[in-house]
């Protein structure tokens, strides 16, 4: 439960520094963290993945190039 009431806070938080003067900083940190994740997945796929695991990872990979998306569309909006 705990978890629940933190997650909206830190969004807002994310959002400010997207707003913010230090805002291709944050945008940089950010898409770093997701760059990461996309070479774990794409690992992860070369690997070879259980068929019941592929659908889940693929939409994971969907879910973190939306992120991506919406971070620099963020930014340039605010910008």
């Amino acid at each position: 439960m705990e978890r629940e009431r933190t997650e909206p806070i830190r969004l807002l938080e994310i959002e400010k520094e997207l707003a913010g003067p230090g805002k291709h900083e944050a945008l940089a940190r950010y898409d770093a963290v997701l760059v990461a994740l996309d070479r774990r997945i794409e690992s992860a796929l070369k690997e070879g993945l259980p068929p019941e695991e592929f659908p889940k990872v693929e939409a994971l990979r969907e879910a973190n190039t939306l992120a991506r998306k919406i971070l620099r569309l963020t930014v340039r909006v605010d910008g």
